[in-house]
């Protein structure tokens, strides 16, 4: 009879150890930033605290955590991201929190790929605790390597009507068009359509 008491007691003690918010969302924004990298088989899961939403267009993944002291798993999801070979640096541009406490940019530095991840953390008592978004854009963002002040993010809708939180995706602002060192002559049939 102790025997079995003991174990049920060490049970409840493994399964309170294992629910640390902060732990749970370093895990979970590591396998979306393999989802979205490394095409590990990551789908959409709600476990307690901690929800995952993959996106198609743009390909994403979005960890949604609601329970935790938001300075804690921000620094929890932070050693995530801080441990992937892409070396992640914050973007030149700051960003409005748009009723978060931070929201923060990431930018691989490889220029083969075009990885980014927005980090926006919630004041405290506010949900959710915070949001974290992978994605892969078509094209390196500008505002990776300048300052061009403080930007906002576009939300898009949400594609499906699961509750998940809209997928955030960081905007390009249009390129200027490029001036030649030599105007182009007039010619003969050039400008036909």
């Amino acid at each position: 009879m102790r025997l079995i008491v003991l174990t049920v007691f060490a049970s409840l003690a493994a399964v309170a150890a294992h629910a640390d918010p902060a732990d749970d969302a370093r895990s979970a924004t590591a396998a979306c930033l393999s989802a979205v990298i490394d095409d590990a088989p990551v789908g959409d899961i709600e476990a307690g605290p901690i929800a995952i939403r993959r996106g198609t267009d743009p390909v994403s993944c979005t960890v949604t955590v609601s329970d935790g002291e938001p300075v804690v798993v921000r620094d929890a999801v932070m050693k995530a991201i801080s441990r992937r070979a892409e070396l992640f640096r914050p973007t030149r541009a700051r960003w409005d929190p748009q009723g978060f406490a931070t929201r923060e940019a990431f930018c691989n530095l490889s220029l083969r790929r075009n990885l980014n991840v927005v980090v926006s953390t919630a004041k405290p008592g506010l949900q959710p605790v915070l949001v974290v978004t992978v994605f892969e854009a078509a094209k390196r963002d500008g505002r990776c390597d300048r300052d061009e002040g403080i930007q906002t993010l576009e939300e898009k809708e949400p594609a499906s009507t699961t509750g998940a939180p809209p997928i955030q995706e960081l905007t390009p602002k249009p390129a200027k068009a490029k001036k030649r060192l030599i105007p182009r002559l007039p010619w003969p049939g050039r400008d036909k359509q």
